[in-house]
């Protein structure tokens, strides 16, 4: 008992991974430019340039996910997922994005006043609007990465 009593108490220190560490901080940096970006845009009354930088900032990070790490098959799956949805913007009733987004509105708004919170419709749509303009952009940069991809492996392999 005492061995391991010792063994336990005067071992060297266990070392942290530097990835324990630097990656929480990068996607909590990320979540804060995002909300900062939506903020200013609001703020400075700018929302669809900062709404489209978000949207840069996030299609570019999830590009590089897809593009690094997604099969071929799975590639060309989503980059035909990513093209239905934006053609169903094309729809006379509306885009299934916003279809999405104004049922997550109402889910918002029945949660704050069901907490007695107060309301401002006003700021609701715009942060709707901004998070409309961030999710469209992100949809056409990853597709189009998506698709310089498939075109850089078809003129590879031929």
């Amino acid at each position: 008992m005492a061995a391991v009593a010792d063994r336990v108490l005067i071992s060297r220190p266990a070392t942290i991974s530097s990835d324990v560490v630097w990656i929480p901080l990068v996607g909590g940096l990320w979540v804060a430019t995002n909300v900062i970006l939506v903020g200013t845009g609001i703020c400075i009354n700018w929302p669809v340039t900062c709404a489209f930088l978000a949207g840069l900032i996030n299609g570019t990070l999830l590009s590089v996910i897809a593009v690094a790490t997604a099969s071929e098959r799975f590639q060309a799956g989503t980059t035909g997922l990513l093209g239905g949805l934006s053609l169903s913007a094309l729809r006379s009733d509306g885009s299934m994005v916003w279809k999405a987004m104004q049922g997550l509105h109402g889910f918002v708004d029945n949660a704050f006043r069901a907490m007695g919170i107060e309301v401002n419709e006003n700021l609701h749509h715009a942060i709707e609007q901004e998070a409309l303009y961030i999710i469209w952009t992100v949809v056409f940069v990853v597709m189009a990465s998506l698709i310089a991809e498939w075109v850089r492996s078809s003129q590879a392999r031929g």
